[in-house]
């Protein structure tokens, strides 16, 4: 009696740990700046032809358009949608009058300033550890600075000067926010073939394109140590002279530097397989300082496109869910116009013909978000109506995961995948329901680990692009309620229909699914022998290995590079040569809600499907 006594208050202990898990999550400040620290803003100039960067980068990607794959330069860039140079200088001679240093980029519109706390303090008339946004975008504090109106009038925005107030929010979680979540064990690890056969990219190889004069850029906020990734590319034996890897800082007001990680599994991860599935591509990481966050990720991807030596980047870090995003405006250290700051940057890749990735995520269809701060706690909620900035922007190609067919035997029963399918652990919840003793003694098992996915669904951040409008499978939906709103597995659920609007995302699928996932090679000081790691998964997987098959593909002599993929793959996917294959079925292909849309080109679970890239190169123009 007693031991049965004991029992159920230490499984009711665990999942009540569980469940607070779920719910909140410590709040991380930033850590204020000094006086005579060191950090760093970007000042954002208002454009000449503001109007026409988006239009024109969906243009130049869009076959059979006047203007398809008239690429432009950065400096190119500059000249046509940028300040003028007279107007660069006098900014950079009131900044340098004030003790601050100037980096003017080459688009002409984004000045990139460093200097003292204090110097910046006295210039902007605030205290940065209390700045906030203003009516006039120039403004941080109760008094408007000294600033020539004949230069304040061409401001669009400043980020980065609120980026140490000390209401910013960040979760201090583990969930799939801002990155994957944390590492999920392997049923059935694979390597780079896993990839390549499966999505036929083994047939580029036999035409010699190996990504040889390309590079894939990674975008990181994690360092990583070069050993690691050099280490498995000798494994898969693939190009290892030192110059193919290179690691380009990049500096932004610095958040939380003690949570800087500097032997990332993440950017690990991206290296190795970015470099492994393109053996002879260079791989060009572009570090950022900190961890991300708004202002940063600004600054990582303008680098890249500054430098324009990348012909594809990939990214497998979040931004904001829309529960910070609200939280983060109503306190005035959110710019208006952040998310227009981002699609015109996105949209300048896509001028240089540069083709970018990001991973959807890997919380399913049920996003988590911030919903309230209680003292120094975050309410957490986990929605369909949550979606993240950056992964559905309408300017990258989101990659959404999908999971292998596979069969493991364990002590409790068998586990079994028939087909490729979303990724969505939904193919779990039979198992638990007749092992439901191993979910109260291991609820994490069921409730964090066996609540993952493929993210996707309809973003309300954005209108639905032109280069989605009328496609089959677009702003419709079909969905199974397979979590119940406690967060528990529902059984035997109906197929539901209905509409929705937005950017639907993700765009492609392939392999994420830790079930069946990659091994990674990473050696730390808790494994100092053996490095190989059973953590290569998420749809952070699967980002990297597009962005290299887009660099072999980009290697074929006299081709013009992929540049931004989505105009012309939402045409291919519509006719008969389609390089694409709908994952459609609407039972057992879930991404924990959106299921396959039979009839149709897309779903919201897997985006258009999984790719035949030999299929791609021969018909992507």
């Amino acid at each position: 009696m007693v031991g049965g006594q004991t029992q159920a208050a230490s499984t009711s202990s665990s999942v009540s740990d569980v469940y607070k898990k779920l719910t909140t999550a410590k709040n991380l400040p930033p850590t204020p700046v000094k006086k005579r620290q060191t950090t760093y803003f970007d000042i954002i100039l208002k454009s000449q032809n503001s109007n026409h960067i988006e239009n024109d980068a969906l243009a130049v990607n869009t076959p059979g358009d006047t203007n398809f794959k008239h690429y432009l330069t950065p400096n190119q860039f500059g000249r046509k949608y940028g300040a003028s140079p007279i107007l660069i200088s006098q900014w950079v001679k009131l900044l340098k009058h004030h003790s601050l240093k100037a980096v003017p980029l080459k688009n002409r519109l984004i000045i990139r300033v460093f200097g003292k706390v204090n110097k910046i303090d006295r210039l902007f008339q605030t205290n940065l550890n209390k700045a906030k946004y203003h009516q006039n975008p120039i403004q941080f504090g109760t008094k408007t600075p000294r600033i020539p109106k004949k230069l304040s009038r061409t401001v669009w925005t400043i980020i980065g000067l609120t980026d140490h107030n000390r209401d910013y929010i960040y979760p201090d979680t583990s969930l799939p926010f801002k990155r994957r979540a944390k590492k999920r064990p392997s049923i059935n690890s694979g390597f780079t073939s896993r990839f390549t056969k499966r999505y036929h990219v083994t047939p580029l190889y036999k035409q010699q394109l190996t990504g040889k004069g390309q590079t894939i850029g990674i975008i990181a906020f994690e360092n990583v140590r070069k050993a690691n990734i050099f280490r498995f590319w000798r494994h898969e034996k693939v190009a290892t002279n030192p110059s193919r890897l290179q690691i380009k800082s990049v500096f932004s007001p610095p958040y939380c530097p003690s949570e800087d990680i500097q032997n990332s599994d993440e950017t690990t991860m991206d290296a190795e397989y970015a470099g492994s599935v393109a053996p002879d591509a260079n791989v060009k990481i572009y570090l950022s300082n900190t961890d991300s966050n708004l202002t940063n990720f600004i600054d990582v991807y303008e680098q890249a496109f500054n430098d324009n030596v990348v012909s594809s980047t990939t990214n497998s870090y979040g931004l904001l869910d829309s529960g910070s995003i609200a939280i983060l405006r109503h306190r005035h250290l959110l710019t208006p116009v952040y998310r227009q700051v981002l699609s015109f940057v996105l949209a300048q890749g896509a001028i240089q013909g540069i083709s970018n990735f990001t991973a959807s995520g890997d919380s399913g269809a049920l996003n988590y978000m911030v919903k309230s701060e209680n003292g120094r706690e975050l309410m957490l909620d986990r929605t369909l109506n949550s979606s993240d900035f950056f992964d559905s922007n309408p300017f990258i190609t989101s990659v959404g995961g999908t999971t292998l067919p596979f069969r493991v035997k364990t002590g409790y029963g068998i586990i079994i995948n028939k087909h490729e399918r979303a990724w969505g652990t939904d193919y779990l919840w039979p198992f638990f329901q007749k092992q439901f003793k191993l979910v109260q003694k291991f609820p994490n098992s069921l409730f964090i680990n066996g609540m993952a996915g493929s993210t996707g669904g309809f973003s309300h951040q954005y209108q639905t692009p032109t280069y989605q409008l009328n496609v089959p499978g677009v702003n419709t939906f079909k969905a199974r309620n397979l979590v119940s709103g406690l967060g528990q597995p529902v059984l035997g659920s109906n197929v539901v229909t209905g509409t929705d609007h937005g950017r639907n995302y993700p765009d492609v699928a392939a392999n994420a699914d830790p079930a069946t996932g990659y091994w990674i090679y990473r050696r730390t000081k808790k494994h100092p022998k053996n490095g190989w790691d059973l953590s290569g998964d998420g749809t952070s997987i699967a980002s990297p290995q597009y962005a290299a098959t887009a660099a072999l593909i980009n290697s074929q002599p006299g081709r013009k590079q992929m540049g931004f993929w989505n105009p012309q793959i939402y045409q291919l996917a519509q006719q008969p040569n389609s390089p694409f294959t709908p994952l459609n079925s609407t039972k057992d292909n879930s991404n924990l809600y959106y299921v396959g849309q039979p009839g149709t080109v897309y779903n919201q679970a897997t985006g258009l499907g999984i790719t035949n890239f030999d299929q791609l190169a021969k018909t992507y123009r």
